[in-house]
């Protein structure tokens, strides 16, 4: 077993670029698991600059120059973010604070449900169980005003920091996209000179985070719309919101879903009750 694993040892690590590889993967996790904090701008910026590399080629592919394209992109970027900031988020805002206003006329609703149920199946549901239960959630709901507050005093540091970020990141995606060849040319500078391996997984990796991050995006923006769409055809209360937290559902597989179906259904029966409008 041991000859084994030193036949494979040999294989494997006698060759200089597989040596360096390692050291490259060594280093670089390294220095975001030490350095996480300090490096979040970056990676957000990083993120971006991989959305935006598509439309800044197509620019250039048309005779822009790289400079010309990279700005035009950001701009019109952060144009779309200001018209969401100022437009949509406003709206999802507002829809917000109705939920948790009238969420107490949800739980009476639901309570009132609930308190029909031991009548109806005295087999399968214990009234004392359902009285405890509707009180639990009554005293949470009471507590949940203070919670917000407390919450929102505490994230004063937190929302300074996200304005220093929301000038630095910009600036950060603009020369990330503009200069890339530059950048790229000095981080090859400092790698090890056999890294032929290395090259070979990074051309492969950025190909697949690059088609990752652009369908992710693409996903979001398609499910949030069209289920947007769905729910104001429907005349579901909260709708935007709602289609924004169905959006924002598709980073996370199936937990995702299935965490933002609990407020979506929960609205539906309140609004609708269990009739045909429901169903």
């Amino acid at each position: 077993m041991l000859e084994m694993l030193m036949q494979w040892y040999r294989r494997r690590f006698s060759d200089p670029e597989a040596i360096a590889l390692l050291v490259i993967l060594v280093a670089g996790f390294s220095i975001l698991f030490f350095f996480s904090g300090l490096l979040a701008p970056l990676l957000v910026a990083i993120v971006l600059a991989y959305l935006l590399e598509w439309p800044t080629a197509r620019l250039q592919a048309i005779g822009c120059s790289r400079r010309w394209a990279a700005s035009i992109v950001l701009i019109l970027f952060v144009g779309i973010l200001l018209l969401m900031a100022f437009v949509v988020m406003p709206i999802a805002w507002q829809q917000g604070i109705y939920l948790i206003r009238d969420m107490p006329g949800m739980l009476n609703k639901l309570s009132d449900f609930a308190a029909t149920l031991p009548r109806r199946y005295p087999a399968l549901m214990d009234a004392g169980i359902i009285d405890a239960m509707a009180e639990n959630m009554r005293t949470r709901m009471l507590n949940m005003g203070d919670s917000v507050v407390k919450y929102s005093l505490a994230s004063l540091v937190g929302l300074l920091t996200l304005a220093v970020y929301l000038v630095l990141v910009p600036l950060m995606v603009f020369f990330l996209v503009k200069d890339k060849e530059q950048m790229l040319n000095a981080v090859r500078r400092v790698l090890p000179r056999n890294r032929g391996l290395a090259g070979q997984v990074w051309n492969e990796m950025n190909q697949q985070i690059t088609n990752y991050i652009r369908g992710k995006v693409l996903e979001m923006v398609v499910v949030g719309v069209a289920t947007w769409l769905g729910f104001l055809l429907f005349g579901l209360n909260y709708s935007l919101l709602l289609a924004v937290l169905v959006g924002f559902s598709v980073l996370i597989p199936y937990i995702g879903a299935f965490v933002v179906t609990i407020p979506v259904v929960g609205v539906a029966l309140f609004q609708f009750g269990l009739g045909t409008e429901f169903w």
